[in-house]
């Protein structure tokens, strides 16, 4: 496989910090304690041995790039290995260019993606690398310099920001041929039938609509990607409003593509939350966006009670409290039924049913179906009740889950 220069470039200063020591290094340098060396070993067996070498070095990580085992196991799957590979140099240079891909190298080296936003993506993929702008880490806010992984009491900074950012710009400044070389694959397009190839009767009609359902197809399959976009909205807004929602930003408002103030508030929260100063969507945040982290929580968001939380939204719990109440009088049927007070109602049903059943019309069929509902009526009202009542602290742990998250 090969590998284009900018990206070998900044496998070789990864390398040159996770792992000085080469291809064989695992975590702590413990070498000498392996069973062999990591280079003669096959992929599975690296996995396998992952477990192992938690318990006794303090991580799992191995190889020039230190693969975590369940990264390694996640690249199994999407580089197609079969797991009898040997992780020799060369097959590890490919997996660690995958992770480049899978951080965002493709879009940082065509310029959509920002140095600090790259760089936020190599600081979560390498523990070793600082994020090059404040930010919310894996455990706590950290600044400009620090790991992301800053509170775990395991990893620590091996390079300066500076340092980073020098090789990313060198990067960005040599040729990109060879990217494009590497990403883009030529598949030879399918031949299709043109229409005019089709012959259809005249007396069907058909021939005469054919086009027009061929024409309003595309826009109803853009329409469906994209549900609730207004008929005057943006679909690139759009999506900078999914994006913000899935961050817990643009909680509130509807995804419809227009430049509304819930928007407006949206990105503005995030520029202030990212580091990006005033302003609103322009080239820097849009680079920046796709590696955003979740909206930052304040402590007191993050432990609010239930009943608080169902005061800062009561809206989230409505469905809650009436599924609940519905749910509750239920069982409180199946508890009368159970006591006997309803016997005079089945024996009721009962009788209608006997006499639908005699005329053997359509409504006899349907009073047999009510008729052993009701002869069953105390199973029929828990099992409803108890199901609705499940329900309803689903949607109560969903609500308050949300306003813990600042996600409404």
């Amino acid at each position: 496989m090969s590998i284009p220069a900018p990206a070998r470039r900044l496998l070789d200063f990864i390398g040159s910090k996770e792992a000085p020591r080469g291809y064989d290094t695992v975590f702590g340098n413990r070498m000498a304690q392996m069973p062999k060396p990591l280079t003669t070993m096959t992929v599975d067996e690296v996995i396998a041995q992952g477990k192992w070498r938690t318990d006794s070095f303090g991580s799992s990580a191995a190889g020039r790039y230190q693969f975590m085992r369940n990264t390694l196991a996640s690249l199994k799957q999407t580089e197609r290995l079969t797991g009898r590979e040997v992780m020799t140099p060369a097959l590890q240079d490919r997996l660690g260019y995958a992770l480049l891909l899978r951080r965002g190298y493709a879009k940082f080296m065509a310029g959509q993606l920002s140095v600090i936003g790259f760089g936020l993506g190599l600081a979560q993929e390498w523990a070793s690398f600082p994020v090059l702008a404040a930010t919310k880490g894996a455990h706590r806010q950290v600044q400009r310099g620090q790991t992301y992984y800053l509170g775990d009491g395991l990893n620590k900074v091996l390079a300066t920001a500076g340092e980073v950012e020098a090789v990313l710009n060198q990067m960005r400044a040599m040729p990109a041929v060879a990217v494009a070389d590497a990403l883009v694959v030529t598949v030879p397009a399918p031949t299709l039938p043109q229409v005019r190839d089709l012959v259809v009767p005249d007396e069907s009609g058909l021939s005469r609509w054919l086009p027009w359902l061929l024409k309003k197809k595309p826009k109803a399959v853009a329409a469906k990607g994209r549900p609730g976009l207004h008929r005057n909205g943006s679909p690139e807004l759009w999506d900078v409003q999914d994006a913000l929602r899935e961050r817990a930003y643009y909680t509130k408002g509807t995804r419809d593509g227009l430049d509304g103030p819930l928007t407006q508030e949206a990105v503005a929260q995030a520029r202030k939350d990212n580091g990006l100063g005033d302003g609103g969507i322009d080239a820097a945040f849009l680079a920046a966006l796709p590696a955003m982290p979740h909206r930052p929580v304040a402590a007191e968001r993050a432990k609010i009670s239930l009943g608080k939380a169902a005061q800062h939204a009561p809206e989230l719990f409505g469905p809650a409290k009436w599924l609940g109440t519905f749910g509750a009088g239920l069982l409180g049927l199946g508890g009368a039924d159970g006591a006997g007070l309803l016997d005079n109602v089945q024996g009721t049903f009962v009788r209608i049913n006997d006499t639908a059943d005699k005329v053997q019309t359509g409504l006899g069929y349907v009073t047999s179906i009510v008729g052993f509902l009701v002869e069953h009526k105390m199973l029929v009202f828990i099992a409803l009740g108890l199901f609705l009542v499940v329900k309803a602290a689903g949607y109560v742990l969903d609500g308050w889950i949300k306003v813990r998250t600042a996600f409404f």
